[in-house]
């Protein structure tokens, strides 16, 4: 597809600024309040290494190292592993702010649990409580952001999602670096306690009925009216006569349609077509993705990659580990502002060939710092984490929870989500268990097996990852079905204007929306 998107053809009654636009700006504060959801999972991301470096923390957990520490960062993770199918289930059944509320709820606890810890294994079970009560937002959030964008800001919005996890990261890491001059346990149970923020506002927000549904979540249910006046009132600022309304919702009754000819809509699907079969190994792939190309090691255990080219001082240690989480933030927002521009594929060609050169610098002069320990060469290596950081930042935080809700279609799209957030949890797990032991056994050149491991994500991006840019959420999620398939599904939604409604929303009917406003169809057709 070259030139402009089909759908910026459409007549909408929006204002080319988002934030001048009621409808829009609506929208948006759903979007922000979404991104709460990864806050939590970001602050973990540098908790860890916070607390590590925090003399409080070490002494009242006899300073926990190796196999046990694996366990403590492992513990968030395994839950995660159980929790995504049970968050798809609730969220297809009985809808996305439903299962986002479940999710806030268990992670409150369990990081209420983790803050007044008593000893390591209470600590873990709180962590173990907080991630897999966080598993149920991270499978959901992404989709929903997806399913209530304007189609001219869902690519940067969902691109923009993973970005608030440096807002946490930052916010732990600073803070764990404020506490270093306190004494009492409250030096590292106030940076536990902030963690639930995120999650703890999310349930808010929820319970106070202020979350909007998915439109498409809706309308599959038979509840055409709402979504209509939702998706109205959100793209279009309640004009129901709106052309880019009225082609959203053709396109979504479409997909839907199709969805249901296709038959079964269970796990099962993903094995039944080459389209689909394809589609599962981009998400096992992506998601493994996020953790074996080497972030792992760097986030969660930089304070021991600091040990090992000489950087001991638990001061120098935070405000590298603070500098990171701002420079990340800086990076992945600016990258997410190009997803549209550039297009998705340079994007990850770029991140992963970059992260390669870096990683293969770092582990040069970490090599070369164990054989000739010299202050100079150990703090060579802090710019190149700084460049490994950012190049991971193009490519595997802005990119994953845009693209994988986006190439799926709506009948599959919370299974995949669930795919996605289970290997990317055994992925993590292991991950985290294995680097701390490895790192102690071989040291600087256990590197060597993440150097590979890049390599082949580079490859596989390559070869198996197609552009998405320009096309609206029902028509990207068709494209891995073949060429064919993709422009039929684009050219049958442009081909009949007039769009079926039901559920008080027939022709000559109105709609209500979530807050109980009326928008007015009687202009519509079914089609």
């Amino acid at each position: 597809m070259t030139g402009a998107p089909e759908y910026t053809t459409w007549r909408n009654n929006t204002n080319s600024s988002w934030w001048k636009d009621p409808g829009l700006r609506r929208s948006m504060v759903h979007v922000f309040v979404l991104y709460l959801c990864v806050f939590t999972f970001g602050y973990d991301g540098s908790l860890l290494n916070g607390l590590q470096t925090l003399p409080q923390w070490q002494t009242y957990f006899n300073h926990p190292a190796g196999q046990q520490l694996g366990l403590i960062s492992a513990s968030f993770y395994f839950p995660k592993i159980v929790t995504p199918v049970i968050a798809s289930w609730i969220a297809d059944r009985f809808g996305r702010r439903w299962c986002l509320l479940v999710g806030s709820v268990i992670s409150v606890a369990g990081g209420l649990v983790q803050t007044f810890a008593n000893g390591p294994g209470m600590f873990m079970g709180g962590r173990a409580m907080l991630g897999g009560g966080l598993a149920f937002q991270a499978t959901i959030a992404p989709p929903l952001i997806a399913e209530i964008c304007h189609p001219r800001l869902r690519s940067v919005a969902a691109g923009t999602y993973l970005c608030t996890y440096y807002v946490g990261s930052t916010t732990s890491a600073w803070l764990c670096y404020g506490l270093l001059g306190w004494s009492s346990t409250w030096a590292w149970r106030l940076p536990c306690l902030v963690q639930i923020l995120g999650t703890f506002i999310v349930g808010v927000y929820i319970s106070c009925g202020l979350m909007v549904e998915s439109p498409r979540w809706l309308f599959s249910k038979g509840r055409d009216g709402q979504a209509c006046t939702d998706l109205a009132r959100m793209h279009a600022n309640g004009d129901a006569d709106d052309e880019l309304v009225t082609m959203e919702i053709k396109e979504i009754k479409d997909g839907l349609e199709r969805d249901s000819a296709a038959g079964s809509t269970s796990y099962l699907a993903f094995f039944k077509t080459p389209g689909n079969r394809k589609r599962l190994l981009v998400v096992i792939v992506l998601a493994s993705g996020t953790q074996l190309n080497g972030i792992g090691l760097v986030s969660y255990y930089l304070s021991p990659i600091l040990k090992l080219i000489g950087i001991t001082n638990a001061s120098q240690q935070a405000g590298i580990n603070g500098g990171l989480a701002i420079w990340n933030l800086i990076v992945a927002t600016t990258a997410a502002q190009f997803v549209e521009r550039l297009g998705r594929r340079p994007l990850w060609l770029i991140g992963n060939a970059g992260m390669l050169a870096a990683f293969a610098i770092v582990t040069g002069l970490s090599g070369s710092f164990a054989a000739i320990p010299n202050t100079s060469v150990g703090t060579a290596v802090i710019p190149f984490l700084y460049i490994f950081y950012g190049f991971y930042d193009i490519a595997w935080t802005v990119l994953p929870n845009l693209y994988i809700p986006e190439i799926v279609p709506y009948a599959l799209r919370s299974k995949a989500m669930s795919v996605y957030v289970v290997t990317q949890a055994v992925s993590l797990a292991f991950n985290q268990y294995v680097n701390p032991i490895a790192l102690a056994a071989i040291a600087w050149k256990y590197y060597f097996v993440y150097i590979a491991v890049i390599i082949f994500y580079l490859v596989f991006a390559y070869f198996f990852l197609v552009e998405t840019r320009r096309f609206t959420i029902e028509e990207v999620s068709r494209l891995f079905d073949g060429k064919e398939v993709a422009e039929d599904v684009i050219a049958d939604s442009h081909r009949h204007p007039g769009l079926g409604r039901e559920d008080g929303a027939k022709g000559g009917e109105e709609g209500e929306g979530e807050d109980g406003s009326k928008v007015d169809f009687s202009h519509v057709e079914r089609a």
